[in-house]
Order: structure tokens, then C-alpha cells, then sequence
């Protein structure tokens, strides 16, 4: 099956304006990959500045994001769903199911469900075709067979 489609037919006025809306839409998708490279980058920062790192030693008792001491008694409902660390009263929210999660890993759930970050991990593993738009503009660009360039 050929990527290339076979537009002889629009006009130049019909092709100029398919190729505005695509230009168009090509500037819409790269201002929203930047919002959302600028969102994920500002998560990573909040991420690393708080979260306990493997390589150094932390008491078994402190809050994974703030590092302040939770006290003797600890239940065990005050771990992350998302991550599995113990998390102060400050550091969390609590889910409308009653689970608690760090904030930062509910900002990331959200920034997920916010970016579509999850249904696109999917679709990359699973397509690897090109999208309308990629095929319209690549149809569009290549010269009608039997008319020459004048």
C-alpha cells in the first residue's frame, strides 16, 4: 500500500489551502510539544529535588519527599500507591478511593492524562506508520503525473 496519495485532481487554490492548514497545524503541535516538554521538565525538577535517592542513606522513617521524621508508630496506609514510599500529611493527597499518593506522583498522573503521555507510550509501541497529515503534505509536494513545470 503506497503512503502517497493521488491529489492531481484539487485545484492550486485547493492545494495551497490543505497546505496553509497543515502549516498551521504543524505550528500548533510544536507549541504544544514545547508546553509540554516545558510541564515535564518542571515535574523532573520538583521530582529530583525531593525524592529519597538510592545512593544515599535515609532513615527508614521520614517522608520520601520532604524528609521530615513521621514518629514511632507509622501505619502502613501512609505509603504511596504510585511509588511505595512513606509519605508525610504535607507531601500527599488522598484519593478519592482512600489510597494516598505524594503529590508529586499524582502531578505526574496528571500530567499524563493531561499530555495523552499514556495513550502515545502505547501507540509507539504498536504503530509505526505515519500519521494523515505526514501522508496529505507528502502527497501534496509531489508534482501530478503528466503536467510539467512551467
Amino acid at each position: 500500500m503506497s503512503e502517497i496519495l493521488d491529489l492531481s485532481f484539487l485545484s492550486d487554490m485547493e492545494r495551497d489551502l490543505i497546505l496553509s492548514v497543515l502549516q498551521r497545524d504543524e505550528e500548533l503541535r510544536k507549541a504544544d510539544e514545547k508546553r509540554i516538554r516545558r510541564l515535564k521538565n518542571e515535574l523532573l525538577e520538583i521530582k529530583r529535588k525531593g525524592a529519597k535517592r538510592g545512593s544515599q542513606h535515609y532513615s527508614d522513617r521520614t517522608c520520601a519527599r520532604c524528609q521530615e521524621g513521621l514518629g514511632r508508630l507509622i501505619p502502613k496506609n501512609n505509603t504511596c500507591v504510585g511509588c511505595n514510599h512513606l509519605v508525610c500529611r504535607e507531601c500527599r493527597i488522598l484519593e478519592s478511593n482512600g489510597s494516598l499518593r505524594l503529590k508529586v506522583c499524582a502531578k505526574e498522573i496528571e500530567l499524563k492524562k493531561a499530555t495523552g503521555d499514556w495513550f502515545y507510550d502505547q501507540k509507539v509501541n504498536r504503530f509505526a506508520y505515519r500519521t494523515g497529515s505526514e501522508i496529505i503534505r507528502m502527497s501534496l509536494r509531489r508534482k501530478p503525473a503528466g503536467i510539467e513545470p512551467g
